[in-house]
């Protein structure tokens, strides 16, 4: 008798399950097979990602070399093709290189403009300002200071990947251009706050000193500012990591 309604029992849930499968069977089947074909498809995307990546590395490095074997045109038009092509990382970063070679061509207003592309392509604030700050560098290099002051408002921001450089260069152009009182600003500011770089520092200090000293003569003709350091290089910037 126990058996029997053991049987029974057994039967029913058979003919439970059976339902429920019948019911739910496609729907868990077209689950399981969006599971697996998204899988794949991530996997396909992830394996052309590697594999565009090595190659435009590769690309990268072979305009490299072409710079450094002097092959500057060349090596200008390689990157300006991996820019067109290449994620952010790689275009950014091949436009600043490209930028260089135009400036040491003597071509400084090409390479602001390469550079001024470069910091809209970069994803990462880091990368776009250095580019943007590289730009000023070189309009500044060119007396070209209202520009420069006009770029750099950004850039001078509280904690700003180059906060200090930019408020130096902010006011090395005012002085240049005349406007002591917007260079004092940035010069006492360096002069005044912790963490500034010692040499930043000093060289705000020598300009205040410097506008002091033709400030109580004004007979005697002002010595040249201290001049910034040149913006820090590419090879400073971390290598783009494509996501």
């Amino acid at each position: 008798m126990v058996d029997f309604i053991n049987e029974v029992e057994e039967e029913l849930r058979k003919d439970e399950y059976n339902r429920l499968l019948r019911r739910y069977g496609p729907f868990i089947v077209a689950v399981i097979v969006a599971i697996v074909a998204t899988a794949g498809f991530l996997e396909y995307q992830k394996y052309t990602k590697d594999k565009s990546a090595r190659a435009t590395s590769a690309s990268y490095v072979a305009a490299a070399n072409k710079a450094a074997a002097g092959n500057d045109d060349d090596s200008i038009a390689d990157f300006m093709a991996i820019a067109d092509e290449a994620p952010a990382g790689y275009a950014g970063l091949s436009l600043v290189r490209a930028a260089a070679l135009k400036l040491e061509a003597g071509d400084s207003g090409e390479a602001v403009r390469l550079l001024d592309r470069a910091a809209s392509t970069f994803e990462a604030p880091r990368h776009a300002q250095l580019a943007q700050i590289k730009a000023a560098y070189i309009l500044a290099n060119d007396g070209a200071y209202s520009d420069v002051i006009n770029r750099l408002g950004p850039l001078i921001e509280k904690d700003a990947p180059y906060e200090f450089l930019a408020r130096e260069l902010m006011g090395f152009a005012a002085l240049k251009s005349g406007d002591e009182i917007l260079a004092r600003e940035q010069f006492g500011y360096l002069e005044s706050i912790p963490g500034v770089p010692a040499t930043i520092k000093e060289r705000a200090k020598q300009n205040l000193s410097l506008m002091r000293t033709a400030a109580a003569s004004a007979t005697i003709s002002a010595p040249e500012p201290a001049a910034p350091d040149a913006v820090p290089s590419e090879t400073e910037t971390e290598t783009p990591n494509e996501n």
